[in-house]
């Protein structure tokens, strides 16, 4: 016999080898998978068909722990499927008010079609799921947002932020709804602005309950920016609440120091501020009364005075 003869009978051997191995390990698997196994499964349970007006608050435990006899094919099959337990709202036996209960001991059949190719449901744990289901409520509630902000140098905000919408409405088990005032957005923070600010921002629904559902997830936050310029002015001292007393001030005027939009400058004058020196603050021990501000343009800004307190003397 030639050499070559030798090789080809040695590779027809391996392959008669290979296929009988390959024969016998398919049949191994085969029969192990026609075998029953036990298996215990940790179903997720889930409320279905709940009136419109209404809605599951609270579901406690949220899964089932179900012992269950079935054959290694559908033990397979089971590994590639999302199981989950729907509980039909019509199952639910009422407690109290708002609670109801389910027993899963007396639905084993309805438990078992969850599961695919079970044949027997052994055990079924815990032996109660305790479900609370509130009516829907809604209402409406203001956003608050919270956007820190560093404008450069000589630039600042004008007016106030507006936020659209600054209301939403919320909807959910009221038992969460009555307390619950407000929404806040996310927080931002934003630095060396120097023009119009004009962002989005989410609405913090992880601070809300999960069955809350909010109206408007996003809002627009706006800001007008715009150049400021100082300015200030000499302005006169009212003195008040001196009574019957004859009371000298000095000085009688002070300097007042203020910021304002570059634009509205020039119609800003010494007229739009008020500085009262109220003898009612008065110290007997001391001769200096501290002034106030009293009036001012809504749009100046970082207004300060060059003297905070004058002096007095009575005169008897």
């Amino acid at each position: 016999m030639s050499i070559f003869k030798k090789i080809t009978l040695r590779r027809s051997h391996v392959r008669e080898f290979l296929f009988f191995l390959l024969l016998t390990t398919i049949l191994a698997i085969l029969s192990k998978l026609s075998k029953d196994y036990t298996k215990i499964y940790n179903l997720p349970v889930t409320v279905v068909n709940v009136p419109i007006d209404r809605v599951v608050s609270n579901l406690a435990p949220g899964e089932l722990e179900v012992t269950t006899r079935l054959s290694g094919f559908a033990l397979l099959s089971n590994q590639f499927s999302d199981l989950e337990l729907a509980i039909n709202f019509n199952q639910l036996e009422k407690t109290g008010n708002t609670q109801y209960q389910y027993i899963p001991e007396g639905h084993p059949l309805e438990i078992a079609k969850t599961i695919s190719g079970v044949s027997e449901v052994t055990a079924i744990s815990p032996k109660q799921v305790s479900i609370q289901i509130d009516s829907l409520a809604s209402k409406e509630v203001p956003v608050k947002a919270t956007v820190t902000t560093d404008y450069k140098t000589g630039y600042g905000p004008k007016g106030i932020p507006v936020l659209d919408p600054s209301m939403v409405r919320i909807v959910g088990p009221k038992a969460y709804i009555d307390t619950i005032t407000a929404v806040k957005a996310v927080p931002k923070d934003l630095t060396e602005i120097y023009e119009n600010i004009a962002l989005q921002l989410a609405i913090d629904s992880l601070a809300l309950h999960k069955e809350v559902k909010v109206s408007s997830y996003v809002i627009t936050y706006s800001q007008e920016v715009v150049k400021f310029t100082e300015g200030s002015f000499s302005i006169p001292v009212k003195l008040i609440n001196t009574k019957d007393t004859d009371v000298k001030i000095f000085p009688k005027t002070v300097d007042v120091y203020f910021t304002v939009p570059i634009d509205l400058y020039e119609s800003i004058t010494a007229n739009d501020f008020e500085v009262v020196c109220d003898f009612n603050k008065h110290n007997a021990q001391d001769d200096f009364i501290a002034l106030d501000i009293t009036k001012s343009p809504e749009d100046v800004k970082s207004i300060r005075l060059a003297t905070k307190q004058i002096k007095y003397i009575v005169i008897n």
